[in-house]
C-alpha cells in the first residue's frame, strides 16, 4: 500500500510540475493573473495544497484524506469558453480550494469571483495573496457551500467528484433555489437527477483531463419548476 501510495504521489508531482509549466506558456503574458498566481504558488512550495487538505481530515477526523483535486487552468478554460463565462459574470466557486481557479477567473477572464471555501488555510493564503495585489474583486468565505448565501450569482463552479450522493442532494436542494436563468457547472454528475422536482436543464455536457483522468463537466441552467 506504501509502495502504490509513493507512486500515486510521484505521479501526481510530475503532472503538477507539467501543468504548471502549461500555465505559465499559455497565461504568462498576462500581469493581472501571473503575478497573484506566482505569489500563491510560493506560498505552497513548501507546503502543497494536499498535504493542507489532509492535515484538515485528519483534524476533523474524515474517513477518506484524500480528497483534493484542483481544475487545471487549460481544462478550465474550456469549461468557461463551453459555459460562455464572460467579464460581466459573478462567478461563485464551491470548494474553491486553494484558490488558482478564481485568480484565473478573475485575472484571465476579468469577472467577479466569490471563492467559498472551509479550509482556514486556504482561505487565508488566498485572502493575503488578494489583499498584497490589490485585488478587489475576489471575495473570499470561509464557509459551508451548502449554506452560504448564493445571493448575485450569475455562474456557479463547483468540482467536487468525490462528494457522496447525501451531500449532492443537500448542494441541488440549495442550488435550486437559485434565481431562474443561473448556469450552474458541475463535473462528474447532473443535478436534476438528485431533484424530485424539476428546476435544472441541461445545455452542454463534454469531456475535460484532469490530474486523474478525463471527466465530464455538465453545464445546467436554472429553471422553472423551482423548489420552495
Amino acid at each position: 500500500m506504501n509502495r502504490e501510495l509513493s507512486a500515486l504521489a510521484l505521479r501526481q508531482w510530475l503532472y503538477q510540475w507539467r501543468q504548471w509549466g502549461r500555465e505559465l506558456r499559455r497565461y504568462g503574458n498576462r500581469p493581472r493573473f501571473l503575478l497573484p498566481w506566482l505569489w500563491l504558488k510560493l506560498s505552497y512550495l513548501l507546503d502543497s495544497p494536499y498535504a493542507v487538505c489532509r492535515r484538515y481530515q485528519r483534524r476533523i477526523k474524515a474517513e477518506n484524506l484524500y480528497v483534493y483535486g484542483e481544475t487545471p487552468l487549460t481544462s478550465l478554460e474550456l469549461i468557461a469558453e463551453k459555459s460562455a463565462v464572460t467579464a460581466s459574470d459573478h462567478v461563485f466557486e464551491l470548494g474553491a480550494g486553494s484558490g488558482f481557479t478564481s485568480l484565473w477567473l478573475q485575472g484571465v477572464i476579468g469577472c467577479r469571483v466569490t471563492a467559498i471555501e472551509q479550509i482556514p488555510l486556504f482561505c487565508w493564503r488566498l485572502h493575503r495573496t488578494i489583499r498584497r495585489m490589490k485585488m478587489s474583486t475576489i471575495d473570499v468565505r470561509c464557509a459551508d457551500y451548502c449554506q452560504s448565501s448564493l445571493v448575485g450569482a450569475s455562474v456557479i463552479y463547483l468540482y467536487g467528484s468525490n462528494l457522496d450522493d447525501s451531500l449532492i442532494t443537500l448542494l441541488a436542494g440549495h442550488l435550486a433555489t437559485l434565481p431562474l436563468g443561473v448556469r450552474v457547472i458541475t463535473v462528474s454528475y447532473p443535478l436534476q437527477p438528485y431533484l424530485e422536482q424539476p428546476a435544472f436543464v441541461l445545455t452542454d455536457q463534454f469531456a475535460v483531463p484532469f490530474a486523474w483522468g478525463e471527466a465530464e463537466v455538465f453545464i445546467q441552467v436554472r429553471s422553472d419548476g423551482a423548489i420552495t
